[in-house]
């Protein structure tokens, strides 16, 4: 098989992983290298954050990193429901009430121990994130800390993380060698992923920033792991869970139902 677009697939699945995107590494390659969104599980949802992750790399790529390119980023959110209703727009709660933010992080729902983020962004919060990055050794690390900075200051009415990724990816400069920044792709691995992104939100200083970020890549697969996941994922088939209804399926998680069955 082929591999072009492999990479670039396997990036807008995990872009896509923040917002719901269900179509495979495989059909989203066939959607790049056919030029025809049909191809995706679910074509309009699904296809809508692809043209997010196309045109937002476009952006980061023309404008590089910098506070006008992560702005530039969150401009080119356009297709999906899930993007901000002014792409491009920096916070300001003063002069727009909706813009102020509250992230809960309890399961449940509640308010306890909810992240406010801050109420009034500027480029300035932007340059920042920016200068941090560009003083930096520039290793792996200090990309992924440019991702939680961003998605923590919660600088665009929505699309934060999306932006973020895409940042990352423009800061570490994976654009010629493919080597994308992804999140985890294993499901465990990637909600663990979320939890110590959490207790970043909830860091009170860089110290505790800092442990979380640790936590954070800590969970991130190594590059041989992801090529591994590559070479394999065009030579795998996917199961059907109907086929296996003479087994007794469970769910790990109580409210989640397996097709009907459940035991």
């Amino acid at each position: 098989m082929n591999k072009n677009n492999l990479d670039l697939a396997n990036f807008i699945v995990s872009f896509g992983s923040m917002n719901g995107y269900s179509s495979t590494i495989l059909q989203t390659k066939r959607a790049l290298d056919l030029h025809n969104l049909s191809n995706l599980s679910h074509e309009e949802h699904d296809g809508d954050l692809l043209k997010d992750a196309l045109d937002g790399i476009e952006a980061a790529q023309k404008y590089g990193f910098s506070t006008k390119g992560i702005i530039e980023i969150n401009t080119s959110f356009t297709h999906s429901e899930e993007d901000p209703t002014i792409p491009g727009h920096l916070r300001n709660s003063d002069s727009n009430p909706n813009d102020a933010v509250v992230i809960l992080l309890d399961p449940k729902g509640s308010t306890e121990g909810a992240y406010f983020a801050p109420s009034d962004i500027t480029e300035e919060d932007l340059d920042k994130i920016v200068n941090e990055y560009n003083s930096s050794d520039k290793n792996v690390k200090d990309a992924w800390r440019v991702f939680a900075r961003i998605s923590k200051l919660q600088p665009f009415q929505d699309g934060n993380k999306r932006t973020a990724l895409i940042a990352a990816n423009a800061a570490y400069n994976t654009w010629n060698s493919k080597e994308y920044l992804t999140l985890p792709f294993d499901n465990i691995d990637h909600a663990e992923f979320m939890i110590n992104l959490m207790r970043y939100y909830k860091a009170k200083d860089n110290e505790a920033e800092d442990k979380a970020l640790e936590r954070m890549v800590a969970t991130l697969p190594s590059p041989k792991e992801v090529q591994y996941h590559l070479d394999h994922e065009v030579k795998l088939e996917n199961v059907d869970i109907n086929d296996l209804k003479t087994k007794n399926v469970k769910s790990f998680y109580k409210n989640v139902k397996s097709h009907g069955l459940d035991k």
